[in-house]
């Protein structure tokens, strides 16, 4: 997969300066025509000022440094046909004067057109940067509408988020066992119901605190899941962030970051915190919305705080 795709950008990246050589080639050779007029018609007719149109072209097509190497060709063209068509007699003063006039026309005409390409690509970033934030925008509610208060019906789609958790380090080992999970199953379905139950606490000793579980579905799929606990026993008005897993192929999509959001709004009102490993994605998540370092627990988590 990994190698498709740079094969991919590589072709890419080979038409785009295929496709520059053709425009530096085709703009070379138009101005070569005029110029080869010009000459022919000697000083009947002057095609010089039809120059302008490569001059303009080159600022459009290849930006700066194209404006600049055409307004000094076709400067540089105007006057060899004024020297050698019409101004023969002609002292360097004059000369010099034609060369100024010609880089003047050219220059402007040349600004004019990396003016109006300026603004379109303005325009352009502006238009991505609407319809970037409309998806967004889109994203999120579609996310936030699919987090919903757990049922007992989800606690298998649970278990196995915690599995592949455990299995991809972010719980412990034994959360792969078979008789582990099966007591899981039992207590997160308690839990569920009762909306309480028994926890460590970080001091010592265990205590009964409410507990609440949130899933995110998507395509009528539990495709992550976080469990909320309270902190003590006097079941106080700290929530702690005990879990959360997401499903291998939806992270990245920003479902983690709009569990995170609806854990902080939803608890807005209460005293925050969270525990997880140092420099995990969580931790990224967490310290970008507010919560500090707090103290680490016996286990090694790093446990952070928002007030």
């Amino acid at each position: 997969m990994l190698r498709t795709r740079k094969i991919r950008l590589r072709l890419r990246s080979l038409a785009r300066h295929a496709s520059v050589r053709l425009v530096w080639t085709f703009l070379l050779l138009l101005a070569a025509l005029i110029v080869l007029l010009d000459l022919d018609t000697g000083a009947t007719i002057s095609y010089s000022p039809f120059l302008v149109a490569p001059t303009a072209l080159a600022a459009w097509l290849l930006g700066r440094r194209g404006a600049l190497l055409f307004v000094a060709l076709s400067s540089a063209a105007r006057v060899y046909d004024y020297a050698t068509t019409r101004g023969q007699h002609d002292g360097p003063a004059l000369l010099l004067y034609e060369l100024a006039q010609s880089a003047a026309l050219y220059g402007l005409v040349a600004l004019l057109v990396l003016y109006l390409r300026g603004r379109r690509d303005a325009l352009l970033r502006h238009a991505r940067k609407v319809r970037d934030a409309a998806r967004r925008e889109r994203h999120r509610r579609r996310l936030d509408s699919a987090i919903r208060r757990a049922v007992p019906e989800d606690v298998a789609a649970i278990i196995g988020l915690t599995t592949s958790g455990g299995e991809s380090g972010g719980f412990d080992q034994s959360v792969t066992d078979g008789v582990r999970q099966a007591a899981l199953a039992a207590s997160f379905s308690a839990g569920i119901v009762d909306g309480a139950a028994l926890r460590d606490l970080w001091s010592g000793g265990t205590a009964t605190v409410p507990i609440e579980f949130w899933v995110c579905e998507i395509d009528a799929r539990v495709v992550a899941y976080m469990m909320i606990l309270g902190v003590d026993a006097q079941k106080g008005m700290q929530r702690e962030l005990h879990a959360m897993v997401v499903e291998d192929r939806h992270r990245g999509h920003g479902v983690g970051g709009m569990m995170v959001d609806f854990f902080c709004t939803h608890y807005k009102h209460r005293r925050l915190v969270a525990a997880c490993r140092d420099g995990s994605a969580m931790l990224r998540m967490l310290t970008r919305r507010g919560f500090a370092p707090l103290t680490r627990s016996d286990q090694g988590y790093l446990i952070l705080a928002r007030d």
